[in-house]
């Protein structure tokens, strides 16, 4: 009773033998279809680096089946040859037998990273230029005013510029609105006279405001054209009687004087002594 179980079994094995050795050989005789590799490239196009997934040989798949633990009634288990998974019934039928193809993983292409932008230097601060100091204003040399003429008088400080009339000693007529030359007063001294509504009023003004000064100049200008400079040495107010000969009399070195009226009713007369400045 054992000997057709024992056919039965055998049969079944040299089937399954015989089927792993067909698809061996079949899978040896074809080539086996390898993958394209699978390129990483950067943006320019440069090969960064080739990957390819390794495929079993023919050999591996040749291998021996394992041989199948045969019991009545049982179906013989999966036997692995290489990738390919043969599952076989009990008749010998081949349910599957064809090769599972190793798919290669995709290779994720790495994005080439942007060399990073160098940031352009700071501009540097521009340099801040040294403004020049101003040049202080040159002084400017006061002009030189060349004095010419004869019988004239300049008194620059209080603007006159007059000519200047003789009045006789003799004369007995009161001045009229001119500059005079006294004839009655000393030697070394010119005695300039006005009125203080005319031709002196400046000097009139000049001592009610109190800007009558001390080496204030007066320059004159002879009946020769000689010019003199004089300058202010002091001044005084007195009556218009013969005490005040001190103010005609003759001095000691050349000197002028000024006179005109001053208080209400021109009541006093104003006496200013200069002296020659002499260069």
């Amino acid at each position: 009773m054992q000997a057709p179980f024992v056919r039965t079994t055998s049969a079944i094995i040299l089937l399954a033998i015989a089927g792993a050795a067909t698809l061996a050989a079949a899978s040896g005789s074809a080539a086996v279809p390898q993958p394209d590799p699978a390129f990483l490239a950067a943006a320019n196009g440069a090969v960064l680096g080739a990957e390819a997934t390794a495929q079993p040989s023919a050999a591996a798949i040749q291998a021996p089946i394992a041989r199948a633990s045969a019991t009545p009634g049982n179906t013989v288990r999966d036997t692995t040859v290489s990738a390919s998974r043969i599952r076989m019934s009990i008749d010998g039928v081949i349910l599957v037998a064809a090769p599972t193809p190793a798919v290669a993983a995709p290779v994720k292409a790495t994005p080439a990273k942007a060399a990073p932008v160098a940031k352009a230097a700071p501009k540097a601060a521009p340099k801040a230029t040294a403004k020049a100091a101003p040049k202080a204003p040159a002084k400017v040399a006061p002009a030189v005013v060349h004095y010419t003429g004869t019988n004239h008088v300049w008194i620059p400080a209080l603007g006159i510029n007059k000519a200047v009339q003789p009045f006789a000693c003799s004369r007995v007529r009161p001045p009229d609105s001119f500059m005079y030359r006294w004839g009655c007063a000393g030697e070394n001294n010119v005695y300039l006279l006005g009125h203080a509504y005319a031709s002196m009023k400046p000097l009139h003004n000049a001592y009610n405001q109190g800007t009558l000064k001390v080496g204030m100049k007066a320059i004159y200008a002879d009946g020769a054209g000689q010019i003199h400079t004089y300058a202010v040495i002091w001044w005084k107010v007195t009556l218009p009687t013969t005490d005040a000969a001190w103010a005609w009399a003759p001095q000691s070195v050349p000197s002028m004087t000024l006179q005109t009226c001053v208080g209400a009713n021109s009541k006093y007369r104003l006496m200013v002594r200069l002296e020659e400045v002499i260069k």
